[in-house]
């Protein structure tokens, strides 16, 4: 008998030659926050099922893997996959991912959070396996309904922006943080309508979004850009922004108008392009000679989408210079400057304006970018990308300063997804996910830089843009849906063969014939020797033992003696070697099943 390591039931073993396989559980719990493990000595490892005995008659690897489970440790699972295999001298491991049904009743297995583990992840036994499971499970839990979930919470972002919608002097539009009835601001209006048109222009008749344009053609200041009315910090100014102009020429771009049908959008464009600086960088504000990357990136963007190909270029190539040695951007340049840390925010803002101006997802800059985003992404933190801010002053006459505020996780998982990552990607999956616990109750969404209570447009609209992205990016390439049924029925009999290589390993070896095979071989050493006399007998050299000449009885006896050993050892040695070559021939091609 064998015990299982870890189960209460011992595992019968099959006789002399059998080989040993083990099937070690990577085991969740329902939701996925915790993990069943034996905590030993500072160690956590796995459960562990021990297969031995005749072939399981062709049953998938996930039946086998229920019944040994509720077999040796009592324990009721479902089986996920596979995660990997290897064969060590007679003992086959694999290492299976399993939820749990039910609260295991065994005191020795421990269910240990998430979080924890990560913190003990040394102690693991298989720390890559745990976080390919813990993926797993929250796809195969999340995906069925993932995508009408994100249509849901576009929707009801909506509705609770149509809700909070002010109207000041005639002009329809919203305020920073959706409270006042009576008052709108420029960037938060070209916001809110951003938000709105991101969930289909369809949806919204032509009326309704030409009042809120005309609400943003009325706040244009006469040199064609656009100010932040309420949202700046010591004193107001009517200086056009940078950013509050982006903002303006995207919602008219999301509408549908262009400068040859709207003088607004030619006007802000022509701004847009005297603001660039020499070095192809913008500031926030005309006063401010810093090129500023947040600014930059917005400008190139804007000016790419509308066909600003040259001045976009320059932007591009001072964004390139701006790169932080890590992969990322910080909210200044890090040419000279060694302070300047990278953020996820203003990295991000920086891939959607270089993939929008044309940059391959292939060259290094953008590549960098995305690993410095997937490097920073933590699952632990509500918010998984930190955000950020940043204060510049746009008029110093009146002391205002502008303190842009970033609501980073929407804006990273958008950048991600347009340099060519989805849903499939777990880091994608868990932000994804996390975005959507952000959600308030009612619609609406709020950042970690402002109040509990404070639901701001831009985090509204961030989200908003972040998930239609992350759905518009899953949609794109329709191939794992049509494959679909193809890669099930491959799944299908992947998960049988592999029920049949445990049961094949599991079988004992059969006991080798040693008597039969020694028999034969001394049957032909004997034939061999006899046909070597006959042959000497014919050459004469037997009858030269018989010679009066001492020399030729010599040479003749050495003869006959090599001949007859050589002829006893001959057959021996050439079983030996068809046997080893036969066995070396066996193991190659067990070794080439599993893959």
């Amino acid at each position: 008998m064998i015990a299982s390591e870890t189960g209460r039931r011992p595992v019968p073993t099959s006789g002399p030659g059998a080989r040993t396989v083990q099937l070690d559980l990577v085991l969740l719990d329902e939701d996925g926050e915790n993990v069943a493990v034996h905590d030993r000595y500072g160690r956590l490892t796995c459960p562990r099922l021990t297969v031995a005995g005749p072939p399981p008659d062709g049953r998938e690897l996930g039946t086998l893997v229920r019944e040994l489970a509720a077999g040796q440790l009592d324990l009721d699972v479902d089986h996920l996959g596979l995660l990997a295999a290897e064969e060590t001298g007679p003992t086959v491991r694999l290492v299976v991912a399993a939820v749990l049904r039910a609260r295991p009743d065994d005191a020795r297995l421990r269910l240990l959070p998430v979080t924890d583990l990560r913190s003990r992840r040394r102690d693991l036994q298989y720390p890559a396996h745990f976080d390919t499971a813990r993926s797993w499970h929250q796809a195969a839990r999340n995906a069925p309904e993932l995508g009408r979930r994100i249509e849901r919470s576009l929707y009801g972002a909506v509705a609770f922006l149509e809700r909070r919608r002010a109207e000041e002097a005639g002009h329809w539009g919203w305020e920073q943080y959706l409270e006042q009835r009576d008052s709108i601001g420029t960037m938060s209006t070209a916001l809110g309508l951003l938000a709105c048109l991101h969930t289909g222009r369809d949806r919204y008749p032509g009326t309704w979004t030409d009042r809120m344009l005309q609400t943003l053609r009325d706040m244009q200041n006469p040199d064609g850009g656009w100010q932040i009315k309420w949202a700046l910090v010591g004193g107001t100014t009517d200086v056009s922004i940078t950013e509050s102009t982006c903002a303006c020429l995207w919602a008219f771009y999301e509408a549908g108008r262009g400068p040859g049908e709207d003088e607004a959008v030619r006007r802000g464009l022509q701004w847009l392009q005297e603001q660039q600086r020499p070095g192809g960088g913008w500031p926030s504000a005309a006063v401010d000679q810093r090129s500023l990357v947040f600014p930059t990136a917005s400008a190139v963007r804007i000016l790419a989408l509308y066909g600003y190909g040259e001045a976009a270029a320059r932007g591009v190539q001072w964004l390139r210079g701006a790169q932080c040695p890590d992969g990322g951007w910080g909210a200044t340049p890090a040419v000279g400057d060694e302070t300047v840390s990278s953020s996820p925010a203003y990295t991000a803002a920086t891939l959607l304006a270089l993939r929008r101006a044309g940059v391959p997802a292939s060259e290094r800059v953008v590549v960098a970018g995305c690993e410095y985003l997937l490097g920073s992404f933590s699952p632990d933190r509500a918010e998984p990308w930190e955000s950020t801010s940043f204060t510049s002053v746009v008029d110093a006459e009146r002391f205002a300063r502008m303190d842009f505020r970033h609501f980073a996780t929407p804006w990273a998982l958008a950048a991600l997804c347009e340099c060519g990552y989805d849903l499939s990607h777990p880091v994608i999956l868990t932000g994804t996910l996390q975005l959507l616990r952000l959600e308030r109750p009612g619609g609406g969404w709020r950042s970690t830089l402002t109040a509990p209570d404070i639901t701001p447009v831009w985090a509204v609209h961030g989200a908003v843009y972040g998930l239609r992205t992350v759905l518009d990016s899953s949609v794109r390439d329709l191939a794992p849906l049509v494959l679909a049924r193809h890669h099930e029925a491959e799944r299908r009999t992947l998960a049988r063969l592999s029920g049949e290589l445990v049961g094949r390993h599991a079988e004992p070896g059969r006991p080798p014939h040693v008597w039969r095979r020694r028999m034969t071989t001394v049957w032909l050493a004997l034939l061999t020797v006899a046909v070597a006399l006959l042959v000497l007998g014919q050459l004469g050299v037997l009858q030269a033992l018989q010679s009066d000449s001492g020399q030729d009885k010599i040479l003749a006896g050495l003869a006959t003696l090599v001949v007859t050993v050589g002829g006893a050892l001959v057959p021996s040695v050439l079983v030996e070697e068809y046997r080893i070559r036969r066995s070396r021939g066996r193991a190659g091609g067990d070794r080439e099943i599993p893959g």
